[in-house]
């Protein structure tokens, strides 16, 4: 019995390999299409992330295990112009995100959160390129009592309808390490924003704001410190970044691993 399972092995290795090459393909496939990550490891696991202005220190599980870690950098406003340390995919059409986010601040003028950013589209107000539409938590520095809002807005502006400067529903808080989920969705020409403080809370309603961006948009989130050198500090943490309309694989990944492992055992 013995030797005809040996007689038979090389057929079966060939199998397994094909079948680990097509579960393999599936899973980069799948991630392509998706925007999220799960920020899991040492390396981002979504290939298509692409830095504006990338940190010179930033990292994956090693500041904080489980999260991506951004140190905030000065003269890093998004606001009249986009400066940020800013993490994105390229994308068209629809699109529906999350993210779990710390923005740990101190003394100073500091901004983290989610934009979808047309590089293509003339922001009304400035009169050339780029336009966005943000959900941003901003860090106040002693000028306004040291505290932190929770504000939607466009390229240098928030009082059109659907935008705010200040969240009423989070109010000021005091800083500190502050936790908060965070949700974008564009359907068409609108973008709707949520959040929650807790992962059992239900999510906070901010704004609905029709805005025409052309494609492709780049969907990010980002970090930085809105001022010049001084007493400010940041430190920015991410926990994932969730594609709500189309998740990233991980579950498939893992099943490959699974099963791959088993049949080593196996033969």
């Amino acid at each position: 019995m013995k030797s005809n399972l040996n007689k038979f092995r090389p057929a079966l290795i060939i199998v397994l390999l094909q079948l680990a090459l097509f579960l393999s393909n599936d899973v980069s496939m799948q991630a392509a299409e998706s925007l999220g990550d799960p920020f899991e490891g040492n390396a981002l696991k979504n290939p298509n992330w692409k830095w504006s202005n990338e940190p010179k220190k930033w990292d994956l599980g090693k500041t904080r295990d489980g999260w991506l870690t951004i140190a905030g950098e000065f003269n890093r406003n998004l606001w009249g112009d986009d400066q940020s340390n800013r993490l994105y995919q390229e994308h068209s059409g629809d699109f529906h995100v999350e993210t779990h986010l710390i923005h740990d601040y101190r003394d100073g003028s500091t901004v983290q959160g989610i934009v979808a950013l047309s590089p293509t589209s003339k922001a009304p107000n400035k009169g050339n390129a780029p336009d966005w539409v943000t959900l941003k938590l901003w860090g106040r520095g002693a000028g306004e009592g040291n505290t932190a809002v929770l504000q939607y807005q466009a390229r240098q502006r928030d009082g059109d309808p659907g935008l705010t400067g200040t969240a009423a529903a989070y109010g000021k808080v005091k800083q500190d390490a502050l936790p908060i989920f965070m949700r974008m969705q564009r359907k068409k020409d609108k973008f709707t924003t949520w959040f929650k403080l807790k992962e059992k809370d239900k999510w906070n309603l901010v704004g609905e704001h029709e805005l025409k961006l052309k494609d492709p948009l780049q969907v990010s989130i980002y970090s930085g410190i809105a001022e010049a050198p001084g007493a400010a500090k940041l430190t920015s943490h991410f926990e994932y970044f969730k594609d709500l309309d189309n998740p990233f694989p991980v579950e498939v990944q893992d099943k490959l691993t699974t099963t791959w492992g088993t049949l080593k055992q196996a033969y």
